[in-house]
């Protein structure tokens, strides 16, 4: 559809949800005590229309982005109906124990909860993760969603009698919602990179790690690195995950952007778990190779992926250790035998799918706890990994690696957060990690990561970035 035309559609719905509004308050105002509804979630069917063109249409600085790696789920959301924060003493299933409560007061139709939680309760303790938290989720106030092949305009109220809310309230927070739409904008010109560890640090990391392995106190261990690119200007990080959507099919797209000029998005390939009253689905993932476009190169690249002690060892550690946790948990488990391929359009990996059947009485919070982080992201033995991480990295991974994803009253998807980036005004910093086994090489592990983040390198121009330093 043109935009032109999407722009009157969309108007018209925006008009018919101001109606919405209206008759909802006055259906709660008039109902009852103990008739009453906590919470309404107003939904109006729509044309298709692009979400990134409404998001960057939308004058709420407060966004977020969540898209399914199967594109089944696709939601754009702006403003605040409700946040849930957690304390270093609140565990996660409480949490989310919280939100769900909130939601059961909902109607009919429920929200979901858009957010995620910190790589470890140490990985946020300075700047620039403070304000993140150790977890963070929230209800848009607006929404454009994709269910399928069906799009929606949803709006998401919690009702309270008080000064502070009225029917004047809500429809004043309504008109922040425009029928806008609008290209992504350009991305200004790359200055600079820097890397964190460098070269020689990075060797040096590797090296210490495979002499931890070499005497037993680690089977693995998942380093990463820190990349930090400058622009000339402010970065929009909507443009940023615009143009890597092109680029990374069969990935999770995200974004959670708090405040103006401070945002957290990626592209992963990685699911945590999904979750759907007690049926579970969650993976195994590692190992990785680039992609050709030669069918030949491409096939030896597969073969060779498939058939690699090093990265077979490394994908059994991730499977044997999921594994090992829901048997804690679930009264059956089926997973497959050996690893097949998770093919991305410059990138695969080995993949082993798992489900299960969750006990009774077995939450989100207890998954979270059991699974993450996996060998995938962190290393085994899990303690002993994470101590090392914590001293060989010279940098906080903050939300790097962390669960991120959504969920409702009985359903709930989380992703593992890599391949993601730290915008913060002119600056973007991208994460990604290299799984570091017996027999893993210094040189080879760096550009395995330098292939992981291709994608966020090449996001300036078809041909790559161009810094104006021309030392780098």
């Amino acid at each position: 559809m043109p935009r032109a035309a999407a722009q009157v559609e969309l108007a018209n719905a925006i008009g018919e949800m101001r109606l919405r509004i209206r008759r909802a308050w006055r259906d709660w105002d008039n109902a009852p005590e103990q008739l009453r509804f906590r919470g309404v979630r107003l939904q109006v069917q729509i044309p298709p229309i692009d979400l990134f063109d409404w998001l960057n249409g939308q004058r709420y600085p407060r966004q977020i982005l969540w898209s399914s790696r199967d594109g089944q789920l696709q939601v754009a959301g702006v403003g605040l109906c409700n946040e849930l924060r957690a304390s270093s003493i609140e565990s996660p299933e409480t949490l989310l124990q919280r939100g769900r409560e909130l939601l059961a007061g909902f109607g009919s139709l429920k929200p979901r909860y858009f957010g995620g939680f910190a790589f470890s309760n140490r990985s946020v303790e300075e700047p620039p993760w403070l304000d993140m938290g150790l977890s963070r989720f929230w209800i848009p106030r607006a929404e454009l969603l994709r269910e399928g092949s069906k799009y929606f305009l949803a709006c998401n109220l919690l009702f309270r009698r008080s000064v502070e809310q009225d029917l004047t309230t809500l429809l004043h927070e309504w008109e922040g919602v425009t029928a806008s739409l609008k290209p992504a904008a350009q991305l200004p010109p790359l200055t600079t990179r820097r890397d964190l560890p460098d070269r020689e640090g990075w060797e040096s990391n590797v090296l210490a790690a495979l002499d931890l392995i070499e005497n037993g106190v680690l089977d693995k261990v998942v380093l990463a690195r820190k990349a930090r690119y400058s622009f000339a200007d402010e970065v929009p990080a909507a443009a940023i995950l615009n143009v890597l959507r092109g680029v990374t099919s069969n990935c999770y797209h995200f974004l959670l952007q708090p405040q103006q000029g401070f945002a957290f998005m990626g592209t992963t390939p990685e699911r945590l778990f999904w979750r759907k009253g007690r049926e579970l689905k969650t993976e195994a993932l590692a190992g990785t190779r680039p992609r050709s476009e030669d069918p030949e190169e491409d096939q030896r690249l597969a073969d060779e992926l498939l058939n690699e002690r090093k990265d077979l060892h490394e994908q059994e550690l991730v499977r044997r250790d999921i594994l090992r946790a829901l048997h804690l948990v679930c009264d059956r488990v089926d997973a497959e035998e050996r690893p097949s391929l998770l093919q991305l359009e410059r990138k695969q990996h080995l993949i082993s799918r798992i489900q299960g059947h969750l006990q009774e009485g077995q939450g989100d919070g207890e998954l979270l706890q059991l699974l993450h982080p996996t060998p995938a992201v962190g290393g085994s033995p899990r303690e002993n990994a994470l101590r090392e991480l914590e001293r060989l990295e010279p940098f906080s991974r903050g939300w790097y690696a962390g669960p991120l994803g959504w969920f409702s009253e009985d359903e709930a998807e989380f992703s593992v957060a890599i391949r993601s980036g730290l915008v913060q005004g002119r600056d973007v910093s991208v994460y990604s990690g290299a799984g570091i086994v017996s027999g893993s090489d210094p040189a080879k592990e760096w550009q395995e990561i330098e292939n992981k983040i291709s994608d966020f390198v090449k996001v300036t121009s078809p041909g790559g970035w161009r810094p104006s330093n021309p030392s780098l």
